[in-house]
């Protein structure tokens, strides 16, 4: 009698594992008729039953069903068609996860092919999945796709150790890693930011981007320690972060810790501009001109084109000639001791000329930059004639600036 009942159970059981089965062969049926709705809710009652006998086909089914899903609406892309964003980015990752799920349970690795370059394939289409919720400003879904692309190989068992998926020559890995920066960050998503930041930074193309993104990001969080730590790290090669941090020295009066940066630049490599540059500024700000003049002047010297070096270097000369000036006041002496001095200021403000000369070669059209300055400097060295043709240009600044606040106001 026991031995009956059991085998009455075990009937049971197996009928209700094959009927289960079924339900996964009725789900393939609907999907060849396009029924996809109804094949979702055949499957999801054989995944969810406890009863399904063959779960690798199951996730098979399900993820094969994902696929016509996001597909469709990809191809509505193709064509110039409206198409769900969300739905395709969802049945995207749904349809990834299904397959995973199957080579969990495919021991016989039926299944393991088939799948294996379907997510070979399907790892571009992370990559639209970005850009679609990008331009939807849904940053928060754009950084997970782009994660999702970058950590594809650690988390697709399937694909890990393929080396098309190692070395992915589709999209640049270091590109990648900047579009999640700049997701999480235009997202305010401060604490992945900094997930994929060394690859970010390869991208040399926006490397400059993101050292800012970064730095931001640190003063958003208020970690000013770590700000000064990056922007320590980043100042060589970027003369606007070595300059926010000196200027951030200078507002705590911290004139030990800006000599100290300065000079770690010069000792890692003194023929890096910014180390001079840096240096330079950090005299400057002790009004050490005379002193700092050399360093603005070996910053010119390793790039032509920087125009700052040579305005301070300018400005240098301008204040050890004014200095001079003023102690003359100071001072009773006779004409010859007299002459002698004016003749140094003359010198220092005619020293200046030629690195202002420099401003105005490279910014031609920003005459309120170096105007005034030879201004000054004609009318120390007494050359009349130059010194009312920067009154020329600054007449011209003055206009247009006239010129823009009559237009503000009128309008």
């Amino acid at each position: 009698m026991n031995k009956y009942v059991l085998s009455v159970a075990l009937l049971v059981a197996s009928t209700g594992a094959f009927a289960q089965n079924r339900l996964v062969k009725k789900a393939q049926g609907l999907m060849k008729t396009d029924q996809f709705e109804e094949a979702q809710t055949t499957l999801t009652e054989a995944l969810n039953s406890g009863e399904t006998k063959d779960m690798a086909l199951a996730w098979d089914v399900q993820g094969d069903l994902y696929q016509q899903l996001f597909v469709t609406e990809l191809n509505k892309a193709a064509a110039h068609q409206p198409m769900d964003t969300v739905k395709f980015v969802n049945n995207l990752y749904a349809c990834l996860d299904a397959y995973e799920k199957c080579n969990s349970f495919d021991q016989k690795q039926e299944y393991a092919e088939k799948n294996k370059e379907n997510e070979k394939k399907f790892r571009t289409f992370l990559m639209y999945a970005g850009q679609f919720n990008f331009e939807n400003h849904d940053f928060k879904g754009a950084y997970k796709a782009y994660d999702a692309w970058l950590t594809f190989p650690e988390n697709h068992k399937l694909v890990a150790d393929d080396p098309a998926i190692q070395n992915d020559t589709v999209f640049d890995k270091n590109q990648v890693a900047y579009y999640a920066c700049l997701a999480a960050y235009q997202g305010k998503d401060y604490d992945h930011v900094t997930t994929h930041l060394q690859e970010a930074l390869n991208y040399d193309k926006e490397a400059k981007t993101v050292r800012q993104l970064h730095l931001v990001t640190l003063l958003e969080k208020g970690d000013t320690a770590q700000w000064v730590d990056a922007s320590k790290q980043y100042a060589s090669s970027d003369e606007g972060i070595a300059q926010n941090l000196l200027a951030y020295y200078t507002e705590k009066k911290n004139n030990a810790a800006a000599l100290e940066f300065a000079n770690s630049l010069l000792a890692t490599d003194p023929n890096n501009k910014i180390a001079n540059y840096s240096k330079g500024v950090v005299l400057f700000g002790e009004e050490k001109y005379e002193e700092a003049l050399p360093f603005f002047e070996k910053s010119a010297e390793l790039d032509s084109t920087f125009t700052d070096a040579y305005y301070n270097a300018g400005v240098c000369c301008c204040n050890e000639g004014y200095g001079i000036n003023e102690e003359i006041g100071k001072k009773t002496l006779k004409k010859a001791e007299y002459d002698k001095e004016i003749a140094k200021v003359k010198d220092w403000y005619k020293k200046a000329e030629p690195f202002f000369l420099k401003v105005k070669a490279l910014e031609p059209d920003n005459p309120q930059r170096w105007a005034s300055r030879l201004k000054t400097v004609y009318y120390i060295t007494g050359e009349k004639a130059k010194e009312a043709e920067m009154d020329t240009y600054l007449k011209k600044v003055t206009g247009r600036s006239l010129e823009n606040i009559s237009n503000e106001i009128g309008g």
